[in-house]
């Protein structure tokens, strides 16, 4: 479905969650303030064992009724998840599992999930996840995860359509090269077990669960543990935290063998991840950036550009790259009125480009030609502009417009140039 089938499918999730969550209040409420013994007896209920004594635990028909009500909530949210997941395209980069803008840091699910964790609400959570696993060995959970743990320098417990796992895993593979062992809660027969597990260690049920060993939890992707992966990305924290272990692709010892061989390889790596984690914190494609950020952007994109490869504008470009952060103001940086859309540039051939610009249905698309004039400079030439609604064409016009652009860093996934605006692009994973 489309961006609007999903709002309208995310706003129906919602109206069903409060529903839920009144129900499973009352439930929560008489369960917690009665004995002890009936969260074992749910528990023992939802899987048919037996209770401490050994016996079959009896079946009170509050608790079935509780756990019943739990297990079709469940049923009916792996329902939802199904229905908003967008399968890997071209389109949305290769990304598979629930929107991706929902696991930005002031994303409305976000927001929801941060209010989840605290209180009588985590209480809530971990209620669920406990109803959800049953009678579990939680000695023989424990071992499973510590073992986990203990033989990955990155362990990342997940849920495999998550966006804030998606999110969190795509940080720590593209951005930093980590090799990580990923056990997804959803898809192995005792994931619901691990989650309350791990829910009763760090108190919090909400994935991803992401370890640096036994005594660092990163947490989950904004928030939880020592911050989140991608809080920690933007606070610059992530690359120390992630080589202090070892666990970063071209850390220490071999460091100095790229500097010296590799053409600064690990120097430009850790540059590009630099530009990255501080355009990531300006609003989106750059617009209203305040002047200290701008400043702060400006400083790294001048950083890398030192060790760019020379003729950058004769370099090769295909595929799709994705705006990240620009100050070009009007429609450039992908502002149509008060919306702010997704800004794109898709190469044809050697010459020929489009930039696009997608509002919800509304496209605009603006064709244009490069020519090569020197090392670092390409003139382009603005030919058509193209405006769609819903996928079909309602207005062209021919343009006769044109400029010079400076290449100042090209290589395969990341572009910066003035035009004279500053624009910082990446190219799309799928695509690379």
């Amino acid at each position: 479905s489309g961006p609007s089938g999903r709002r309208i499918a995310g706003l129906s999730a919602i109206v069903s969650a409060a529903a839920s969550a009144a129900f499973l209040t009352a439930a929560f409420t008489s369960w917690s303030a009665g004995p002890h013994s009936r969260r074992h007896r749910i528990a023992a209920a939802a899987s048919g064992g037996p209770d401490s004594s050994g016996r079959v635990a009896e079946r009170p028909f509050f608790d079935l009724m509780i756990v019943g009500a739990v297990r079709a909530i469940e049923s009916a949210e792996m329902k939802r998840v199904g229905m908003q997941s967008e399968a890997p395209s071209e389109a949305n980069g290769g990304w598979s599992g629930e929107p991706k803008e929902w696991a930005e840091s002031m994303s409305l699910t976000q927001q929801i999930s941060t209010v989840s964790q605290i209180g009588p609400f985590a209480s809530l959570k971990q209620f669920i996840a406990e109803t959800l696993a049953g009678d579990y060995d939680r000695q023989a959970i424990g071992e499973l995860i510590d073992r986990k743990i203990a033989s990955n320098k990155v362990m990342m417990f997940s849920f495999s359509a998550c966006p804030f796992c998606l999110r969190a895993k795509k940080i720590l593979t593209d951005e930093y090269g980590v090799e990580m062992e990923v056990y997804e809660c959803d898809l192995e027969p005792e994931g619901k077990a691990v989650r309350a597990e791990l829910g009763r260690r760090t108190g919090r049920t909400s994935m991803p669960s992401t370890w640096l060993g036994a005594d660092v939890l990163l947490g989950g992707c904004n928030d939880g543990g020592l911050g989140g992966v991608a809080k920690l990305q933007e606070q610059g924290k992530l690359e120390s935290l992630l080589d202090e272990r070892g666990a970063r692709a071209g850390g220490s010892p071999w460091d100095w063998l790229m500097q010296s061989f590799g053409g600064n390889q690990a120097a430009v790596a850790g540059k590009k991840r630099a530009l990255r984690a501080i355009a990531a914190k300006a609003p989106k494609n750059g617009v209203d950036v305040d002047d200290d950020l701008k400043a702060q952007i400006e400083a790294a994109a001048t950083a890398l550009e030192e060790n760019c490869r020379g003729q950058p504008a004769r370099m090769p470009l295909t595929g799709t790259w994705d705006l990240l952060y620009c100050t070009a103001p009007g429609g450039s940086n992908g502002k149509v009125g008060p919306f702010v859309g997704d800004v794109q540039q898709v190469f044809l051939d050697d010459t020929r480009f489009k930039n696009e610009v997608q509002v919800g249905p509304l496209k605009l698309s603006l064709e244009a030609n490069r020519e090569v004039l020197d090392d670092t400079r390409i003139r382009v030439k603005f030919e058509k502009l193209a405006v769609s609604l819903f996928g079909t064409e309602v207005f062209r016009k021919d343009l006769d417009g044109s400029g010079v652009w400076k290449q100042r860093f090209v290589d395969d996934d990341l572009r910066v140039m003035d035009t004279p605006s500053i624009f910082v692009l990446t190219r799309r994973k799928a695509e690379a």
